[in-house]
């Protein structure tokens, strides 16, 4: 994609499924409902269900959004390859939808993403949505909505707020609003941080996006890394590490670049809580509320595999990574120098007691049975 085009309005969905060169393990799911391979948009079929019938979980929904889910009754999304399991009796409405990169978040309104049940396998997991994993969800984006009401979070943070939760026997959705919160007045745009790294699919002679506004702005690459991607990703993860107990989950695709017309990234906007691992013990020294009964950390996993995993794999493996790659090839600073940068940033910025000394986890390269992860430890973490 070419820079000029980045502010259509078009544009966001385009970048989320084909300006992305991640290529998932496995994918178990029809075709034509895929990112990459799948048609420009397709039809979303959904059942209206009676209150009673449905568990409702919700965390300051937008008014007009909440309506058009929740009146009398209940709008409950199923995703197409999932009718043989749920078997709705009633399925007489459809709406039309495109799919993000996840593929099973879709867009059903420019500014409404929803979130289904699909038990299928995409890369190594099978994608259930339950309702241990909708409170889950509901609960961290609360959280994260109390901390904006204190003030005093980093200018560098916003998230996309999910505000709705609807479980159907334990089948589940949930409801992701597209405006960054806490909002601001100027008009600005959100590009998947993938997105910046990777080539177009349609178009792959055109320089990554994050060449393109380096050479716009007439700025040095490494700045551009560092001030306006690492240290505010960082900020963000630290402080709500030590103020939460939460650990944001910043892999490529679980955060967008927000930016502004002078093509400067303003804030690094977080989203999909699903699997965001929690720290008791930094919530019971806080003395913050033990509300969450999910990824809780040394129940799953050893704390250290929880806090190396978020930070050396999603982080490190899954996106630094491809930025290091990219600014060694175009611009031929050598990738030593690049990560000597990242490790004195994330020295700045982290207690280094949370992580493992000389050695790091990452997952391992293959499908989970059942999804139970399994991990491999390596020595000498890269970034750290």
């Amino acid at each position: 994609m070419e820079l000029k085009s980045m502010a259509q309005e078009k544009s966001y969905i385009y970048l989320e499924r084909y300006v992305n060169e991640f290529k998932k393990v496995a994918n178990e799911v029809s075709k034509d409902f895929c990112a990459i391979q799948g048609s420009q948009s397709y039809t979303l079929p959904y059942t209206k269900l009676s209150r009673n019938k449905v568990s409702l979980f919700i965390s300051k929904p937008n008014k007009l959004i909440y309506k058009k889910f929740v009146g009398k009754n209940v709008n409950f999304f199923i995703h197409p390859d999932m009718l043989y399991e749920i078997k709705p009796t009633n399925l007489n409405w459809k709406k039309s939808v495109q799919p993000t990169s996840s593929t099973r978040t879709v867009l059903i309104d420019k500014n409404i993403f929803v979130k289904l049940h699909l038990n299928k396998r995409l890369s190594r997991y099978i994608r259930r949505l339950t309702k241990s994993s909708v409170i889950h969800s509901i609960k961290v984006s609360s959280e994260l909505e109390q901390a904006i009401l204190k003030k005093n979070i980093p200018e560098s943070f916003a998230f996309l707020p999910e505000t709705i939760g609807i479980v159907y026997r334990n089948f589940g959705m949930l409801v992701r609003e597209t405006q960054p919160r806490p909002s601001v007045r100027e008009k600005r745009i959100i590009v998947p941080m993938f997105s910046l790294y990777s080539r177009d699919l349609n178009k792959p002679s055109d320089k990554p996006l994050f060449v393109q506004i380096v050479e716009r702005r007439k700025i040095d690459p490494m700045d551009f890394l560092i001030n306006e991607i690492i240290w505010p990703l960082f900020k963000n993860m630290s402080f709500f590490i030590n103020n939460y107990g939460l650990l944001l989950e910043p892999h490529g695709q679980n955060i967008l670049a927000e930016i502004a017309p002078n093509l400067k990234i303003t804030r690094i906007v977080h989203r999909d809580f699903q699997s965001m691992y929690i720290d008791l013990d930094i919530r019971k020294k806080k003395k913050l509320s033990n509300k969450f009964n999910k990824h809780l950390m040394g129940t799953e996993c050893k704390k250290i595999i929880s806090y190396s995993l978020v930070y050396d794999n999603y982080v490190g493996r899954y996106m630094l990574d491809k930025f290091v790659k990219l600014i060694n090839k175009e611009w031929n600073i050598p990738k030593r120098v690049i990560i000597s940068k990242i490790k004195e940033s994330f020295k700045r910025f982290f207690d280094q007691s949370l992580f493992p000394k000389n050695y790091f986890y990452t997952m391992a390269e293959s499908e989970f049975k059942n999804n139970k992860t399994v991990f491999t430890r390596h020595k000498n973490p890269r970034y750290r």
